[in-house]
Formats: C-alpha cells, sequence, structure tokens
C-alpha cells in the first residue's frame, strides 16, 4: 500500500491549503502592519509630539526668567544706592509685578551680595528669619546655600525637596538662581526663583493625560529636578533612574529595568539643554495596540480553520477523475507496477515517461561530450609555447572556438566571497564566462581548479589604440554584468595585449600575477599587469611586474617565460641602480619571494639550493645561480603536478569505485567531498579515464550487476537498487541497449535459472 503522504489526494489538500493560506497570510501580515505596526508607531510619534509640547511649554516660561532678569539687570539705580530701604521702595514694587505676571512663579527673591537681608515680594527679611520661618518646610542649606547666593557666577537651577515635618502636600519646589547684574563679570546680586513641582507635573497632565508611569526632568548634568511616579508601579524611580542614564539620544527607546519592560519617551530642550523623559510600561503604553493584535490573531485562526475544511472538500471533488483514471489502468492488460510510482499521477504517467527518458539520456550523454572539447582547447592555448602549433590550431577548429583578430589577451578573474560559498561561486563564475560577447572582440572561459579562478581569453577584431582603456572597460563590463546576473563580485587580472596567440600564454602568466599580487586590494577591482609599478609609494625603478611574473611562471613550471623573465628583473636591477648594498637587498627579496611561493605550492624542501643561491659576490653571479634554480624548480613542479594529478585522480577513481553502488552519486556530491568544482571533476574525469563520468558509474553498475546476475538468485529488482538505480524500467532499457538482452534472457544465457 502506498504511503498516504505520497497519495494525490493528500497532495491536492497540501496545494489547495498552500492556495489558500498563503494569500491569507500575506492579507492579514498587511493587515497586521497596516494596523497593529502603525498605530504602534502612531501611538509612539503621538506620546513625542505631547512631550514636545510639554518641553516647548516648560521652556517658554522658563524663558520668561530671563527675560525678567534682563528687566532686573538694566534697573541700575538699585545696585548704585547704598540705602537698603531705598533699595527696598524699588525692588518690592517691581517683585509683586513679576510674581503677578507671571502666576508659575512661586516665589521671588533679590540677594545683594555682602548683605545680610532678603528682599522677597511680601518684604525685606533677615536671611535667618527667611530661612527658618519663611521657607522652614524646605530643606535649605543653610551655609551652603548662602555662600552659594554670594558665589554664583552663571545661571543654576536645584531641587529643594520638602521636609517630612513640613507641608509636604506641596510637593518639593525648583530653585532657579540668576547673577546679576546679568552677563557682568563681577555680578552684584542673585535672583532666586521657586517654581513648584506641580505646576511642572501639571503641564504633563494638561497635554498628555493621566500618566500610569514616571516622569523625570534633568538638568544638563543629568540630575534630577522633576520626578513623579505613578503610586501603582512596581519599579522604584531609583532604579528606573539608573537604568535610564544608559539611553543617549531623544526619541522612543525599549528598556527594562527591574524585570518589567518599559516604553521611553525622551526629549532635550534646546533652550537650557534639559531632559524630558516618560517612562510607560510597556503594556499601559500598548494597551490598546495587544488589545487589537488578539483581535486579529483569533480572526486569524477561524479563517485558517475554514480553509482546511474547504482545502478538504475541494480536494475530494478533483481527486475523483484520478481515481478513475487510475481504476481504468489497473484493469488493462498492461497495468503498471504500482511501484513504479511514488503516487497515483506517478503510476499513470510512468508509461508515457519511458521512451521520452530513453531520449532525454540520450540526448544528456551527447551533450556532456562538448564542453570538455572546448576546455581542452582553452587550456591549451593557456600553455602558450608548450604546444605545437599544429595542434593548437587543430584543437581550435574542433572546438569550435573562433580566434581570429589581430590582438588577444587574457583575464584572470575571480569572485569574492567568503570560503563557504567560494566553490558554489565558482560554478556561477564559469557558466558567465563560459562565454562572453561585447562591441569589437568576444571571449571563451575555462576555470583553472588548482588556482581557484577563471581565465578568459579575449580576441579583439582591430588592435585598439588605447589598449590599456580598452581592456579596463571590457574588465568593468564584465564586473557590472556578474553582478546584476549572478549577485557576484569580481576581481580581475589583466594581461598585456598581443597581436598573436603565440604570446596568449605569457598573458595569462601576467594576468594571474597581478591578480595574486592584489588579491588584498579591495580598493580596485582591476588590475592590469602594464600598472603594476604605478603605485603612488612605488619607488619606480623596483621590479615589480618583472617579480611578480617570475614568481608566477615559477608556480605555474612555465621554464621559458620564468627565464625570460629573470633577464628582464636582472635588468632592471642593473638600470634602476648602482648601489650594490640596493642590489643585494634587491637579490634578497626576490629570494624571499621563492621562499613564499615554495611555501604556497607545498613543495619539497629546496634549502640546499637556496643556500648556493644566495653564495653571490656580483649581480650576474646571482643570475646565473637564479637561472639554474629556475630550471630546476620548474622541473620539480611539474613533476609534483603531476604526482598531484596522479593522487587526485587515484583518489577520486577510488571514490567512484567504492561507492558507485549509491544513488545520491553524482558529479556535485565528488565535487563537495573534494572542495572542488562539478565542471572540474566532470572535465578531469573524462581526460583521465576517457569517457564522462556517467558513463564510467555506468560502466561498474552494469559490470556489478552482471556479476550478480551470474553468482546470486536475488531478484532483478533487488540487483538494481543495490547497484544504484531507483528506476527498474530504465536499467532494463539501458542493461539491453549495452548487452544486446534483457537482464531475465542473460541470466538464462549464463547457466541461471
Amino acid at each position: 500500500m502506498r504511503n498516504w503522504r505520497n497519495s494525490m489526494f493528500f497532495k491536492l489538500f497540501i496545494s489547495y491549503l498552500v492556495i489558500f493560506a498563503i494569500p491569507l497570510l500575506i492579507l492579514i501580515g498587511v493587515f497586521y502592519y497596516v494596523n497593529v505596526v502603525g498605530y504602534q508607531r502612531e501611538v509612539a510619534e503621538a506620546n513625542t509630539a505631547k512631550l514636545t509640547q510639554v518641553r516647548n511649554q516648560i521652556d517658554l516660561e522658563l524663558k520668561s526668567l530671563r527675560e525678567v532678569i534682563y528687566h532686573l539687570s538694566s534697573q541700575e539705580e538699585i545696585y548704585s544706592t547704598t540705602d537698603p530701604m531705598e533699595r527696598e521702595g524699588l525692588l518690592i514694587p517691581q517683585l509683586v509685578a513679576y510674581t503677578e505676571h507671571y502666576p508659575f512663579i512661586n516665589d521671588m527673591m533679590f540677594y545683594y551680595r555682602g548683605d545680610t537681608r532678603m528682599y522677597l515680594s511680601t518684604g525685606r527679611y533677615a536671611y535667618d528669619t527667611f530661612e527658618n520661618e519663611l521657607k522652614k518646610d524646605y530643606a535649605w542649606t543653610k551655609a551652603g546655600f548662602f555662600r552659594e547666593l554670594n558665589e554664583l557666577s552663571g545661571p543654576a537651577a536645584k531641587r529643594v525637596e520638602a521636609k517630612e515635618s513640613g507641608l509636604s502636600v506641596q510637593g518639593s519646589t525648583i530653585a532657579f538662581l540668576f547673577p546679576v547684574p546679568y552677563l557682568e563679570t563681577f555680578p552684584q546680586g542673585t535672583v532666586l526663583f521657586t517654581i513648584n513641582e506641580d505646576e511642572f507635573l501639571s503641564k504633563f497632565t494638561n497635554i498628555m493625560g493621566d500618566m500610569k508611569g514616571h516622569i523625570f526632568i534633568y538638568d544638563q548634568y543629568y540630575e534630577p529636578l522633576v520626578t513623579y511616579s505613578d503610586p501603582g508601579q512596581a519599579v522604584s524611580s531609583e532604579q528606573l533612574r539608573l537604568d535610564l542614564r544608559k539611553l543617549k539620544g531623544t526619541g522612543v527607546f525599549q528598556l527594562e529595568s527591574g524585570g518589567e519592560p518599559f516604553v521611553v519617551s525622551r526629549m532635550v530642550s534646546e533652550e537650557l539643554n534639559w531632559s524630558y523623559v516618560i517612562a510607560v510600561p510597556s503594556a499601559v503604553f500598548y494597551e490598546q495596540v495587544y488589545a487589537m493584535r488578539a483581535w486579529i490573531m483569533a480572526i486569524t485562526i477561524v479563517l485558517l480553520v475554514i480553509g482546511v475544511f474547504g482545502a478538504l472538500l475541494f480536494s475530494s471533488r478533483s481527486y475523483r477523475p484520478v481515481k478513475s483514471l487510475l481504476a481504468y489502468f489497473a484493469m488493462t492488460p498492461h497495468a503498471p507496477d504500482p511501484a513504479e510510482g511514488k503516487n497515483e499521477w506517478e503510476i499513470i504517467r510512468h508509461t508515457f515517461d519511458s521512451t521520452l527518458q530513453k531520449n532525454e539520456e540520450m540526448l544528456i550523454q551527447m551533450n556532456a561530450q562538448r564542453p570538455f572539447v572546448k576546455d581542452q582547447c582553452l587550456l591549451t592555448l593557456l600553455k602558450g609555447g608548450k604546444v605545437d602549433k599544429t595542434e593548437r590550431d587543430y584543437l581550435l577548429k574542433c572546438s569550435n572556438v573562433m580566434m581570429t583578430g589581430e590582438a588577444y589577451f587574457c583575464m584572470a578573474i575571480t569572485a569574492r566571497a567568503a570560503e563557504a560559498d567560494r566553490t558554489f561561486l565558482e560554478e556561477e563564475l564559469s557558466s558567465l564566462l563560459e562565454t562572453i560577447m561585447f562591441p569589437g572582440g568576444w571571449g571563451y572561459g575555462v576555470e583553472i581548479s588548482e588556482e581557484r579562478y577563471t581565465a578568459v581569453i579575449v580576441a579583439l577584431q582591430e588592435a585598439p589604440e588605447d589598449h590599456v582603456q580598452k581592456r579596463s572597460d571590457i574588465a568593468k563590463n564584465l564586473i557590472d554584468t556578474a553582478r546584476k546576473k549572478a549577485g557576484v563580485s569580481l576581481t580581475i587580472g589583466i594581461g598585456k595585449l598581443y597581436p598573436d596567440l603565440d604570446h596568449i600564454g605569457s598573458s595569462y602568466l601576467e594576468a594571474s600575477a597581478v591578480l595574486f599580487d592584489n588579491q588584498i586590494n579591495d580598493k580596485k577591482s582591476v588590475h592590469l599587469f602594464d600598472q603594476m609599478d604605478n603605485g603612488e609609494q612605488q619607488v619606480h625603478w623596483y621590479p615589480t611586474k618583472e617579480q611578480a611574473l617570475y614568481i608566477q611562471s615559477l608556480k605555474q613550471g612555465d621554464e621559458a617565460i620564468a627565464l625570460e623573465a629573470v633577464k628582464a628583473l636582472i635588468e632592471q636591477m642593473t638600470v634602476g641602480t648602482t648601489s650594490y648594498l640596493i642590489v643585494r637587498c634587491l637579490c634578497f627579496d626576490v629570494v624571499n619571494h621563492i621562499l613564499k611561493a615554495i611555501n604556497q605550492l607545498n613543495a619539497e624542501s629546496f634549502a640546499g639550493e637556496i643556500k648556493e643561491l644566495l653564495k653571490f659576490n656580483t649581480l650576474q653571479e646571482f643570475q646565473s645561480g637564479l637561472e639554474e634554480f629556475t630550471v630546476l624548480f620548474c622541473k620539480r613542479v611539474n613533476e609534483l603536478e603531476s604526482s598531484r594529478r596522479l593522487e587526485r585522480k587515484n583518489s577520486i577513481i577510488t571514490y567512484i569505485n567504492e561507492h558507485f553502488k549509491e544513488s545520491e552519486l553524482s558529479l556535485e556530491h565528488i565535487a563537495r567531498q573534494y572542495g572542488l568544482s562539478a565542471s572540474y571533476v566532470s572535465r578531469f574525469i573524462k581526460e583521465e579515464t576517457g569517457v564522462t563520468f556517467m558513463d564510467y558509474v555506468t560502466s561498474l553498475r552494469m559490470h556489478e550487476a552482471k556479476l550478480q546476475l551470474q553468482r546470486s538468485d536475488k531478484l532483478i529488482q533487488d540487483i538494481v537498487l543495490d547497484i544504484g538505480y531507483l528506476n527498474v524500467p530504465s536499467f532494463v532499457r539501458k542493461f539491453k541497449t549495452i548487452e544486446g538482452v534483457t537482464p531475465s534472457q542473460y541470466r538464462q544465457i549464463m547457466g541461471k535459472p
């Protein structure tokens, strides 16, 4: 019996459910965002706007205090008279007028420095009387406050707490002190305004309504001036004040204090640099938002339940024709085996798929051969002078690669990516650069898996006048195309332009050399070999290009180009400087780069050869020793490459031989196993075995199938599953195509009943 999860009815049910659920969830999501999220944002913005109104209103009232101070400062007769009675006559009426004109001022006091009397709107008092009688309900510090009155040099504000024994119902008061005359170097007096804390809190109540939270006003030093906490709050204002110090800037913030989440609104006064802070529990602040969210979730659940019943009804009706057709196929003489398919539709479709599948397999085998010839041709061109011209022209003709132009150059291209994504991006890059077309020319790309980049050979119909600009434009267009189509950022190294294909190998080495020389340079994406020594901090005679080309040719094992690079390197040293010490330093730098190349290649130790190379007294001796070392090194690099290639071949072939029975075995699986790209593995197997990956695996499986047909009594179906096939008819067709008989006939021929 088929698994109910694979049945057509179940899939129809899931399809209808998805068709219903996706639009519903999208609609609910949009509705939720527009209403809940939007309303939540509106609540926060409205709260911020109200807090801004509170700030502006308080700032406006406090600004009027400065106007009073400016007016008092202009009354010169107050400061010039020495008669206390005359000063009292001048001051008291003005103080009364100020307190009447500005009702938010609780009281106003003038103190002439050095005096022991205070001037209030109600008269003149001795300081002791002022503190002990008039302000006895507040915690005035006699000595400290008196000293502050005499030493004040700038505006100040302070919170004066009410004594427990006093009239605490009025709350604390805020004292504002100003030196007068204002902005004078040596002020002669001090003016004190007192405003009840309730006056500030009333602004919040009038604008924001009943506040179920905490209110704070801080001065420019973040000292509290006004504090209020709703009696029902579980978190103390002291704990909350400590946590509020962590917030910076203005706006609406989320804060957790004492295990309870708060929504904090903060504004800063432009006039006084005061901070206005409101902290409300999130449950209170977003109370209506949470209620709306609960309703939306309930409606969503109800609609989903309705959708489930609707999906059951529609899937039942849609399944009836499929059920009837399956019953008809079951009554025919050629009824399909239920095991052939996973569900009803696949069982019905199996008869029609057999022929199509066979044709597709043949087409795949034909298409699989096409990329190998092209890749082999391009790799041959990159070898440059190592390849016979006749062989090269033959490969060009067979692979249908057009290399007819007046100028040629090579680009080495790699993708910037993390190591985890590199294999995937290399395959994307290889596919993107397989063939490129542009006005005036074209190019072909081939993956260089050992170096983890793609080489592109470009042919230009006409030699450009500005060859540097032309090559740069082609590279930049490639970068833009890769970014738009594949989302890949490329780094491109460009070799020199040559008039024929004989030097394309040199251009390839130059491109790879400049690419590796700038592999940590993230500021530029295009690097030309011609411009390697044009850096702002590069000494003009330092042989940068020659050295990079020499090291890269060593890594590639290209003896001819490496020896040419040695000559160019020595010539540049000779022309660049006449200092013997500098020449020795340059020689040692070349040796240092050689050591780095040896380390990168994981090659065997060249300690003895390096020691011999360093035993030079003249530049000619160094050149002679370097040429001998180059020949030896290139020989060993080629031997090492052959050894590694053989080792890789043996490893991959052994892996295939051991795992060919696994149905999940594929090019992608092997590529992941060895950290290579699937295209490279496919080309590698074709080059080393002479057949494609699929043909090689098929031969192993067929050989194993014949052995089991001869030596065991297993059912053919069991043998097919054991050797990695999932489709018995497909295996039977393939077996008959190769052997000329079916598996059953082969077993009979070999003497098995």
